[in-house]
């Protein structure tokens, strides 16, 4: 086997371990807090918007198609996590959502168990390693993203 090949084993074994990993640590936090998976972004990001978001926002936001976000949405609204903003009635895709007081309890408790995770799964990391990590990273997942793309044309 060639370099290039155990490069790509490597890789994506890595990408899809980590992946599982957090899916089941979202999953066991969520649930213990009675949210679904999909919940965690949403919040977070309309927690971190201090004007909220829209469903468009929250799409681009969370990589997500319309439908997931809808109705993700539609449960933390039913839930009584988000409002939408009274100014913009009749505007649903594009009016802003933002947190409840409960949804703002509930985002504290999410930034808690986030803020507890990755201090574990990075504890041992110097500064400098944790940046070059990212750093790299994200310029692969660019390079990805510039692949789809040029390939789905």
């Amino acid at each position: 086997m060639n370099g290039v090949a155990e490069q790509f084993e490597s890789f994506t074994a890595a990408v899809t371990r980590a992946y599982k990993c957090l899916q089941k640590i979202k999953n066991r936090e969520t649930e213990r807090m009675g949210l679904k998976g999909s919940h965690v972004m949403c919040l977070y990001y309309i927690g971190k918007t201090p004007g909220g978001l829209t469903a468009a926002e929250l799409c681009r936001l969370c990589h997500e198609d319309k439908a997931a976000i809808s109705r993700t949405l539609v449960d933390l609204t039913e839930r009584g996590y988000l409002e939408p903003n009274v100014e913009e009635p009749g505007r649903k895709y594009r009016t802003r959502l933002t947190l409840t007081e409960s949804g703002r309890k509930r985002n504290e408790q999410l930034h808690e168990a986030i803020s507890r995770a990755v201090r574990q799964a990075s504890e041992g990391l110097s500064d400098e390693d944790r940046a070059c990590f990212y750093r790299v990273f994200f310029a692969i997942t660019d390079r990805l993203e510039m692949l789809c793309r040029r390939d789905g044309e």
